[in-house]
């Protein structure tokens, strides 16, 4: 409402500054009839030679009355009408300029407005301290929130879309938050010491216990992972190379695996994700990604036969990727199988339903269909192309 406000002041302006060039209200307002409120030097040119015709006889006649003034009247008229004419002239211009000025700095603010502002970071920086070792300042990576459009890959693995003034991150090879003495590595920052919300003191580690003891007495193990990273806190950090980005993710893994020895739950499920991140980023930089691939497939069967997932849907996740993977790795007749499980899962679930009327099979029926449509869709080059 305030911009249409505005409109109409400017129009206002023009339509006056129409009349004093013009002399004439009629005539502005017939000027606006043919031309709105363009007010040009060709526009004026041509409104004049039209109505040129229409004044000839007055202006005859002003010429005619200015010469019979007797002496030299005539002149000094002449001089003075002139002198007028070129005033009002100036004073036109100026008006018209002013305003072209003001019209031409409003657009360029609502350009300004509207125009994305592209090239915002999307990625900020905290810091966290490590558990095993003690080290501080370790940079950790976050994503801004809505900064970033995100969908999933056959295979769950996130693909990022710059959104809302946000340049598009590969967050993926981010995620992964590495201390640099001892390299425990983790894409969830809560597995470090953090800072609070508010920021008054420092959140203790998710890790359980045992799991921190068993990690500190391999320190000397997990250094010889990655020699070349030890002490050097500029190694993980932007911007990360697919090679660095691989080994962000195995050394994940290290962790997880002890995390596997302590029977942790989801620890397989985690170690799984990992190498579907390694099989993605492969795959982006042009490389063969079967072995990550077939290494995440032997992870998420153990997931599944040691039911290691208590939550529902991150189990029918597992039997989902499965399937997928199978398919992926050109295996139908186990891809087959284990798509055929989720009806056993199902007729399990009613069974049990009887007994505890809060259980549901939402999530067997979500990620059935899911895998469902990657086995209709299993020759389709868009989902399993190698």
């Amino acid at each position: 409402m305030g911009d249409d406000n505005e409109d109409l002041e400017i129009q206002k302006q023009l339509f006056m500054i129409l009349k004093v060039i013009l002399k004439d209200g009629n005539l502005a307002n017939e000027f606006v009839r043919r031309y709105g409120y363009a007010i040009n030097v060709k526009n004026l040119k041509e409104f004049r030679a039209i109505k040129s015709g229409a004044t000839s006889v007055t202006a005859a006649s002003t010429v005619a009355g200015a010469a019979a003034v007797p002496g030299g009247a005539a002149a000094v008229l002449a001089a003075r009408a002139a002198a007028i004419a070129a005033a009002n002239k100036a004073k036109a211009e100026a008006a018209k300029a002013a305003m072209a000025q003001k019209i031409a700095e409003k657009a360029k603010q609502k350009a300004a407005a509207a125009a994305p502002l592209s090239d915002q970071d999307p990625v900020f920086e905290s810091t966290v301290n490590c558990p095993i070792c003690g080290h501080t300042g370790i940079i950790n990576y976050e994503l801004r929130a809505k900064s970033q459009q995100v969908v999933q890959t056959v295979f769950l693995v996130p693909v990022y879309s710059g959104s809302s003034g946000y340049k598009t991150v590969d967050y993926t090879r981010l995620a992964v938050t590495v201390c640099p003495m001892c390299l425990l590595a983790s894409p969830d920052k809560k597995n470090f010491n953090y800072p609070s919300f508010t920021g008054n003191k420092e959140e203790p580690s998710s890790l359980q216990a045992s799991v921190i003891i068993s990690l500190k007495e391999k320190i000397e193990e997990h250094k010889l992972l990655l020699p070349d990273a030890l002490g050097n806190a500029d190694y993980f950090k932007r911007e990360r190379s697919a090679q660095v980005a691989i080994q962000s993710y195995r050394l994940a893994m290290a962790r997880a695996a002890v995390e596997a020895e302590l029977q942790q739950p989801y620890s397989y499920f985690k170690m799984g994700s990992y190498a579907l991140k390694i099989a993605y980023i492969m795959k982006c930089e042009g490389q063969d990604d079967t072995g990550p691939l077939t290494e995440a497939l032997g992870l998420f069967k153990t997931c599944y036969e040691k039911s290691e997932c208590p939550s529902d849907e991150l189990e029918m996740q597992v039997v989902y990727l499965i399937v997928v993977l199978f398919i992926r790795l050109g295996d139908f007749t186990n891809a087959n199988s284990y798509l055929n499980a989720f009806a056993k899962l199902k007729t399990d679930r009613l069974e049990a339903m009887k007994k505890n009327p809060s259980l549901n099979t939402k999530w067997i029926e979500k990620w059935e269909d899911k895998a469902r449509y990657m086995w209709e869709e299993r020759e389709n080059p868009k989902y399993f192309g190698k």
